[in-house]
């Protein structure tokens, strides 16, 4: 009995084991299988899988223990497509934080190193289309690229999943790190001579914070943002953005709030890297240069991109520059610089008498940047022959009331008939563009706060002035309005959407501007 208990185990023992490596391998070789003939919407789709829901997130917030994990996390799912952080050291990385104007840094330094060299840009968040956040010498990944690369990079997760035994788990990075991840896979594979990182939140745990030898590293302006994630005050904001420095290695920044200043210096000074406030530019030290992006504080976003551009060439390429502020080998790309939906003004062919101003500002002050620069375009029009629309979201977790006041209590005042409040659903038919799909907020919630600002919006005006306030339950329905509004107008029609990134490109997405 106890010989053919033993033969019986021995056998069981056996079976389990086969077993299981056959449905390995027949797992492996599915996975292997519907490899071929995969969709950008299909790649889309696994994406939007990854992301997590606001119920998920507010549990989140600022979990210290969440926090702790996240850089290790990212370092093994780097390990799992088949690299280790050092590995990205030959990438000459130019890394930029800060709370707004870092997308705008980005832009303009690879934009200058561009007429150089090869560039790589890794930037955050798209407007219209994923691909937009993985540019190749100036030009986001086609639709072809992207779903070669994505799949690549989910395919090695998928197997290394399985071979770990973990097939039932199917663990993955979350979103914004998938997409950090596919990143360094795409410019390891490409040939790069420099990539710019844009960090996605804070800069301490954030997800490109694996990078351990960049050349330079950047710091546009701070300002209250992302407050569950990084704290309240402004120097709890800084101490984040000041974790991206590294030993021996150029930290540059600009003017900030004294007691950020102060932070960021600290920081510096704990890792031994060496650091510099530079000057702000005027127009005229510039040499009176038309920057390629619109507005007065493009100023202070082209100062430091001229420096950590300067920084990189003299370390790579043995560039010695002159005494002059500005090297003229950096006018072209200054000058050609684009980015979509940042103080953008456009009109369309099709609809001439509307002229769109699209820009993504979010926070108080990047809102007052946005009013700046809109009553300094449509000033020389002030008279009735113009009539003004704003088109307006943001979220619930934001001071929306004050965001819209920087735009209302411009001197001299400008007057909007309309103001359109919507949620951040793109179509009418109550789904988003597939690559604008959003979990992270309750859209019940978003559009019960649309019409908050609604009924609050004759309170943000003048007493004198007369305004109509409006709630859309997507942005399709929103602009739709104004489109047959327009129709019934014989006044030329100037609308101005801000609020949300989500929203600038919901309205691209709808209106079908090719970005």
């Amino acid at each position: 009995m106890k010989n053919l208990c033993y033969k019986y185990n021995r056998f069981l023992n056996f079976y389990q084991k086969y077993y299981f490596q056959f449905r390995k391998y027949t797992n492996l070789k599915a996975v292997l299988m519907q490899a071929e003939n995969r969709t950008y919407a299909q790649a889309v789709e696994c994406l939007n899988s990854l992301q997590s829901n606001a119920a998920v997130l507010k549990s989140i917030g600022k979990s210290n223990d969440r926090n702790s994990r996240s850089l290790p996390e990212m370092r093994e799912f780097c390990q799992k497509l088949g690299y280790e952080p050092r590995d990205f050291d030959s990438l000459n990385i130019i890394h930029v934080t800060g709370t707004k104007g870092k997308g705008s840094t980005c832009a303009l330094v690879e934009s200058i190193l561009r007429n150089f060299y090869s560039s790589r840009l890794f930037t955050s968040p798209h407007l219209v289309a994923v691909q937009e956040r993985i540019c190749l010498d100036g030009t986001m990944l086609s639709e072809e690229e992207f779903t070669k690369y994505f799949f690549e990079c989910w395919d090695k997760l998928e197997l290394n999943n399985l071979q770990q035994g973990d097939e039932d788990k199917q663990i993955k990075p979350g979103y914004f790190r998938f997409i950090t991840l596919m990143a360094f896979y795409v410019f390891k594979k490409e040939n790069v001579d420099v990539a710019i990182m844009e960090v996605g939140i804070g800069g301490e745990y954030d997800s490109t914070n694996i990078i351990e030898k960049p050349t330079v590293c950047g710091v546009s302006s701070l300002g209250i943002d992302h407050q569950r994630y990084l704290g309240e005050t402004i120097d709890l904001i800084a101490w984040h953005k000041g974790g991206i420095f590294k030993a021996n290695v150029p930290a540059v920044t600009i003017d900030q709030p004294p007691i950020a200043l102060d932070v960021l210096k600290k920081r510096a000074k704990d890792v031994n890297a060496p650091f510099t406030q530079v000057e702000t530019h005027t127009k005229e030290s510039l040499g009176n240069i038309n920057i390629g992006l619109a507005g007065r504080h493009q100023l202070k976003n082209a100062s430091l991109a001229i420096e950590l551009c300067r920084i990189w060439l003299e370390k790579h390429r043995n560039f010695k520059f002159s005494d002059e502020r500005v090297p003229q080998e950096f006018v072209p790309g200054l000058a050609k610089v684009r980015l979509p939906g940042r103080s953008q003004q456009i009109v369309l062919e099709k609809y001439p008498k509307i002229t769109w101003f699209l820009d993504g500002a979010h926070t108080l002050e990047s809102m007052q940047v946005c009013a700046d620069w809109f009553s300094e375009t449509v000033i020389a029009k002030m008279d009735k022959s113009i009539e003004r629309i704003l088109v307006f979201n943001c979220t619930a977790d934001r001071n929306g009331a004050e965001m819209i006041k920087q735009i209302t209590s411009k001197n001299p005042y400008i007057h909007f008939d309309h103001a359109n409040f919507c949620t951040n659903i793109t179509f009418t038919t109550n789904q988003f563009k597939p690559d604008l799909q959003n979990n992270t907020i309750r859209i019940d919630e978003n559009l019960n706060f649309q019409k908050t600002l609604a009924e609050i919006w004759p309170t943000l005006i003048p007493k004198s002035q007369t305004s109509d306030a409006h709630v859309f339950p997507t942005i399709q329905n929103a602009i739709n309005w104004i489109l047959e509004h327009c129709k019934e107008s014989e006044r030329e029609i100037q609308v101005l959407v801000t609020g949300s990134l989500h929203l600038v490109g919901g309205v691209m997405a709808v209106l079908e501007i090719d970005i």
